[in-house]
């Protein structure tokens, strides 16, 4: 991918050279249906989709372009609906430095395989050119035309070592709109990300909200080029993926052979378009579910590299669907209101069932409405083995920011025991919709656990008196705020 920008904001380049640089791969002189005879394809455990009786799900893949005459793409490619948001304008549907077409073929054989069935619709977002570089606002443009195409799954097979809010935010909305968001976890081979003390991570990879995904070899070891990290939620193979080339002529039979984090990424956004067209009830947070419940563990169990471990369609297929967590998207400020309340205007109590993950949905939001001096009292539980947190948030919190600053101004009380369940107390000094979160603390390793919130409504007897809340990890709570901070004791149950 590649483009000059015309403004400074952060670069990410798709990890397409380096480590996953294009090899001039030898041409197979044979029918596509080779494709579906690869080692790694065999290595997830893949098999034919057969007839497919729902509308294909449609895939936006954010690339350098998808060729829709290559090998194993005909009829899967929503040509009408391709964009380009590269520098200076650019064609969708011209890829010529080959990645995205790669990927989006590594995408339609694991989706369905046979040419005849299209089984996906991919829907080419060009976000950079021939050297394979893209800015912050090409890839957020890219996503939101996504969103208003109603892609069900976006691929970001891309490495950049810039964070931007631009593309956090584009992210935030995809799956406030139901979307799966797939990452590429990156080719550098390092593990720093999430590391106490080190702030070095790769990007969209890294992003919150999104299934980054390792790359191993057919054995199901981790390449060693693939980027480590708590962020990595699976793993797929990644090493010599064949599929069609964009520089063969058209009706050939050309393929290409690359190697990286891009090409695991595709084969996991294939494994959910394949369940979506099994399945097209299924919930973003209910795909993420099952394949990475379903995920085969690999050599030295769950780890840095392989996350949950690697995909296994065969397993995925007949998974049951896992409950609907009902509470999602409410991993932000702006999710949470757009939900029912956790207890509305007029009620004293609530309960409400969700799921946590480390590092991609780390906290939970509901609103709690409360009148002024009336008396919350919350209990979290979560699953055993793990460590809870209750936090407290003033009406009008913005989306939630790190940092002491942002704690003093908009966080009220917190309860931060050790342990699986914990208490929080509060009376409120006025009346509004006040913030509730759940947050997942201390975790060393990938863990989704489930967990309860209950919040009950009392009118206090007592008068509202001033003090400062205290708060955890984000920092403590102090100056000009009213209430006191619940002391519950946790346990590890």
């Amino acid at each position: 991918m590649s483009a000059v920008h015309a403004a400074p904001p952060p670069a990410i380049v798709a990890p397409v050279r380096g480590r996953e640089s294009a090899r001039e791969s030898q041409v197979f002189d044979q029918d596509v249906q080779a494709l579906t005879g690869q080692a790694w394809l065999r290595a997830i455990r893949w098999t034919p989709a057969g007839r497919i009786y729902n509308a294909p799900p449609l895939v936006a893949v954010l690339d350098t372009g998808v060729s829709p005459q290559a090998a194993g793409l005909a009829n899967r490619v929503d040509t009408a609906g391709a964009k380009s948001y590269a520098f200076g304008g650019g064609d969708p549907l011209a890829d010529a430095q080959g990645h995205g077409t790669l990927v989006a073929g590594i995408i339609a054989t694991v989706a369905s395989g046979a040419e005849a069935n299209p089984g996906v619709k991919i829907l080419p977002v060009q976000i950079a050119g021939p050297t394979g570089q893209t800015s912050a606002q090409a890839v957020a443009d890219g996503i939101y035309y996504a969103i208003s195409r109603r892609a069900r799954i976006i691929n970001l097979s891309l490495q950049g070592s810039s964070r931007s809010k631009l593309e956090q935010d584009a992210i935030n909305a995809a799956v406030r709109a139901g979307i799966l968001v797939v990452a590429a976890s990156g080719n550098s081979g390092k593990d720093t990300c999430g590391v106490v003390g080190i702030t070095q991570c790769e990007y969209p990879g890294a992003y919150r909200h999104v299934l980054a995904v390792g790359a191993t070899d057919e054995a199901g070891n981790a390449l060693p080029e693939s980027t480590r990290g708590m962020h990595v939620a699976v793993a797929a193979p990644g090493r010599d993926i064949v599929a069609g080339s964009a520089r063969g002529p058209e009706g050939g039979q050309r393929f290409e052979t690359r190697t990286g984090t891009s090409m695991a990424a595709a084969v996991v956004t294939g494994v959910a378009a394949r369940l979506l067209a099994a399945r097209p009830s299924l919930t973003a947070d209910q795909l993420t579910e099952i394949i990475m419940s379903t995920a085969r563990g690999t050599p030295g169990g769950i780890d840095r590299a392989r996350g949950s471990g690697v995909v296994d369609l065969s397993r995925a297929l007949v998974a049951k669907p896992p409950w609907l967590d009902t509470t999602e998207p409410d991993d932000d400020a702006p999710g949470a209101r757009g939900l029912t309340p956790l207890v509305a205007r007029g009620y004293s109590y609530g309960q409400r069932k969700g799921r946590l993950r480390t590092w991609a949905d780390l906290r939970d939001y509901s609103v709690v409405y409360m009148r002024k001096g009336q008396q919350l009292s919350a209990d979290a539980t979560v699953q055993p083995g793990n460590d809870v947190d209750l936090y407290l948030w003033r009406p009008g919190t913005p989306a939630y920011r790190q940092g002491a600053k942002f704690a003093r101004q908009w966080l009220l009380a917190g309860a931060v025991n050790k342990g699986a369940t914990e208490t929080l107390a509060f009376r409120a000094p006025e009346e509004g919709e006040y913030l509730l979160e759940v947050r997942l603390a201390g975790a060393q390793r990938l863990v989704r656990p489930r967990y309860l919130v209950t919040a009950t409504i009392t009118q206090a007897v007592a008068p509202v008196t001033t003090g400062s809340g205290s708060g955890g990890g984000s920092g403590a709570a102090s100056g000009g705020t009213a209430g006191t901070n619940g002391s519950g004791t946790g346990s590890q149950g």
